[in-house]
């Protein structure tokens, strides 16, 4: 009876340390899956964080040009031009709010200081602005004057109608602008001086030539010079700027 008894017991004892050893062991596993399952969770976030914050930074590189409605009548008190407003165009872009104006004078007539063909001689000046908000207050970016003076005949300086544009053509997110103007002072229909400008920021670039004419008896003109700033210009540029040449060179008279 005794040996049974004492056999009894060493039976219970093996059996609880088989439990208490299979419970050490699933606790172990529990921890250590749980300690795994942190560290994937914590990889996760990591990762997420990554993939969001390159998202960003994508978005912020690729962000749209935006049109805003551009009423020359309501301008901010910052924004100062000489002559009369012609047309304009207003956006916004990774640069800020961004206005461009451009402006030209009434003709000034004044008395020849030679009065061959004429005793009086006429001027005119044209110019352009582009102001750009960044920090709470419009400040100029750029500006550009051009002008035709002391002429005795007929004076041509005039925006083209219809060819200012605002395009972003390389994607960064800044709005490039591009209008032409012309430009003469003749008595026959020889043709305009022609200047087609483009800006990216600060950045200037430009095709001048002239216009072309085709009136009974005379065809001519239409050619231009590229700027050198179009050799280190982005992709698509210059082909832009050939583009509105081609679609505006045509000069017609009334």
């Amino acid at each position: 009876m005794k040996n049974i008894i004492v056999l009894f017991i060493t039976v219970m004892i093996l059996f609880s340390c088989g439990i208490c050893r299979k419970y050490t062991s699933d606790d172990k596993a529990s921890k250590k899956e749980d300690t795994k399952t942190e560290t994937s969770k914590t990889e996760k976030e990591s990762s997420e964080e990554v993939k969001k914050e390159s998202t960003t930074k994508e978005n912020k590189s690729n962000a749209s040009v935006e049109m805003l409605n551009f009423d020359k009548s309501d301008l901010p008190s910052e924004i100062k031009y000489t002559g009369n407003i012609v047309t304009g165009k207003r956006w916004t872009d990774r640069n800020g709010e961004n206005i461009l104006i451009l402006t030209k004078t009434g003709f000034r007539e004044t008395r020849a200081r030679k009065p061959v063909l004429n005793d009086y001689e006429k001027d005119c000046e044209l110019y352009g602005y582009h102001y750009v908000n960044s920090g709470g207050a419009f400040s100029l970016l750029w500006k550009i004057n051009d002008f035709v003076k002391e002429c005795p005949l007929d004076l041509t300086l005039d925006f083209i109608p219809g060819s200012l544009s605002i395009t972003d053509l390389n994607d960064n997110g800044i709005a490039e602008s591009t209008f032409l103007y012309k430009m003469a002072c003749r008595g026959d229909v020889s043709p305009s001086d022609l200047k087609l400008i483009m800006h990216e920021n600060e950045t200037k670039y430009a095709l001048r030539g002239n216009m072309l004419v085709k009136v009974e008896g005379f065809s001519g003109g239409g050619s231009y010079k590229v700027d050198k700033a179009f050799d280190s210009a982005p992709d698509g540029f210059l082909d832009y700027a050939k583009t509105l040449w081609k679609e505006f060179k045509l000069e017609t008279f009334k």
